[in-house]
């Protein structure tokens, strides 16, 4: 899961040095002159790197999970399965190891045959030496699951992963920890407080978005009003949220 973070930070820093860009230009260019909407672009591209995130982490998550190099999360005590367990995916998309599994046999003798050849194969061999073979194969076809990957990459990509409710039910499917006390405890803040300033960056990016940032209580074309100031504080907060997802994440 660290190259979800890792294209987070390389995101990130696309967006401060919009914000740079914003301040030289403002600082060489008159008062006519509106770069405001670089502002806005900064604030929209850091809501999409935290959006972008919880998607990457979550699917990857799931995949260790898939992998058994991740636990699953523990059943909640209403619950009979966790998130994890009762994700759905098609029986189409699941083809292939289905007819493994129906001709088991036949796959281990072709992966054998692949991987070490015909003269192997004629040989005699004790079952104590064909079990880390078999084993190493299995685990080699559990890992080689794109089928799944594809499934999750498909089903995500319909969501939005940008609100506090959103954020915690996506994170629900790796892990079941209390997302936003955790996040609190570790940014020194209430989790009413997080959520707040995180639900007022992602309207003002939805107004920006969807409105084009237009304040229709003053005269035509005119926008609400933005600075520099108020977007790097976004972007720091946003920052500091994703470090702690990812901390509490990797403490499990």
């Amino acid at each position: 899961m660290q190259s979800a973070l890792d294209q987070f930070y390389i995101s990130i820093q696309r967006v401060r040095d919009l914000i740079s860009l914003h301040n030289s230009i403002k600082a060489q260019a008159t008062a006519a002159l509106d770069i405001s909407d670089i502002l806005r672009s900064a604030l929209v591209l850091s809501v999409s790197a935290l959006d972008y995130y919880v998607h990457e982490v979550v699917i990857l998550g799931m995949l260790e999970i898939h992998r058994g190099i991740r636990p699953e999360p523990t059943v909640n005590r209403n619950a009979i399965a966790s998130n994890f367990s009762k994700f759905k995916v098609s029986l189409g998309s699941a083809r292939e190891d289905r007819k493994i599994a129906i001709d088991i046999a036949a796959w281990i003798e072709n992966e054998i045959h692949n991987n070490y050849g015909n003269d192997f194969l004629e040989q005699p061999h004790h079952i104590s030496n064909l079990k880390p073979i078999i084993a190493n194969l299995l685990l080699e076809q559990l890992n080689n699951n794109l089928w799944l990957e594809n499934e999750l990459r498909k089903d995500f990509s319909k969501l939005s992963f940008q609100t506090p409710d959103n954020i915690a039910d996506a994170i629900r499917y790796i892990s079941n920890q209390r997302l936003w006390d955790e996040v609190a405890n570790k940014m020194g803040k209430t989790a009413k407080d997080i959520k707040q300033q995180l639900n007022s960056i992602v309207y003002r990016r939805n107004k920006i978005a969807h409105e084009a940032d237009i304040d229709p209580t003053l005269g035509l074309g005119n926008r609400w009003p933005i600075d520099e100031v108020m977007v790097g504080d976004a972007v720091d907060f946003i920052e500091q949220i994703v470090d702690s997802i990812h901390q509490i994440l990797y403490s499990i």
